[in-house]
């Protein structure tokens, strides 16, 4: 019995790995292509970015928020590809600093909230076990970010001057999805992303005239504020398939 079931499976065995190199080579196939991808959701703020702490010099003073996201996925037919991706963040500060002032500010920080906008490119990879669908992304770029933090007070006219602060981000994800048709999936994933924005203002010298007719000097003034912007964004979307 036992030389029967033997001789059985070693005549099924090519059968068997024959079926699985088409399993492998179905889902590769299908695996490769251009893929446009949009998907919203939260943007839960951590660490300093979250940081209510007015005297620590690192806070961000971040609410929860939203986010949206547009990727251009080209992946190859071994699941490996490049991302480019385009991400919208806005997470509201803290109600309880709006009273409170930054140094070098000289006004209450207020409301309002951090408008954060990321270009980003990397590594994808991209696999479909059957209408399961499994993605993961390791993204460099750079962040354009503003906020109430990153506003100065003008020297000589004493007005709140808006800034954009830029640098360097970095974001790693992982998601999973569902097959709903040939071209389109459902999916949901998660993604960790931190960006290092920072402004450089400089106000130069002043002269002015003053009530009683002196001459007044108004020296130079640099400000340099860097914050980190860390979160976890937890998101849903749909991946539709372009080309192969």
């Amino acid at each position: 019995m036992r030389k029967i079931l033997l001789l059985n499976c070693l005549l099924f065995l090519p059968f068997l790995i024959f079926s699985q190199e088409l399993t492998k080579k179905a889902d590769s196939v299908k695996a490769g292509g251009l893929y446009l991808d949009v998907s919203g959701g939260l943007s839960l703020p951590l660490g300093s970015y979250a940081n209510a702490d007015v005297k620590n010099p690192g806070s961000g003073f971040a609410m929860p928020g939203i986010l949206a996201q547009l990727n251009l996925d080209w992946i190859g037919k071994n699941n490996y590809g490049l991302a480019f991706q385009y991400t919208f963040q806005r997470n509201p500060l803290k109600s309880s600093v709006k009273d409170d002032t930054l140094e070098g500010l000289g006004q209450p920080i207020g409301t309002g909230s951090w408008t954060n906008q990321y270009l980003m490119a990397g590594v994808a990879f991209m696999m479909f076990i059957h209408k399961v669908y499994i993605e993961g992304k390791a993204l460099f770029g750079f962040i354009l970010s503003s906020s109430p933090v990153f506003r100065t007070t003008d020297p000589f006219y004493k007005t709140l001057d808006s800034n954009t602060g830029t640098g360097y981000a970095y974001g790693i994800q992982l998601g999973a999805g569902y097959d709903v048709s040939r071209r389109v999936t459902v999916k949901a994933n998660i993604e960790y992303i931190i960006g290092n924005p920072k402004i450089h203002r400089q106000y130069g010298a002043q002269y002015y005239m003053n009530d009683s007719g002196t001459l007044i000097y108004s020296p130079p003034l640099n400000f340099d504020t860097k914050r980190t912007v860390s979160a976890l964004l937890v998101k849903a979307g749909i991946v539709i398939k372009l080309s192969k």
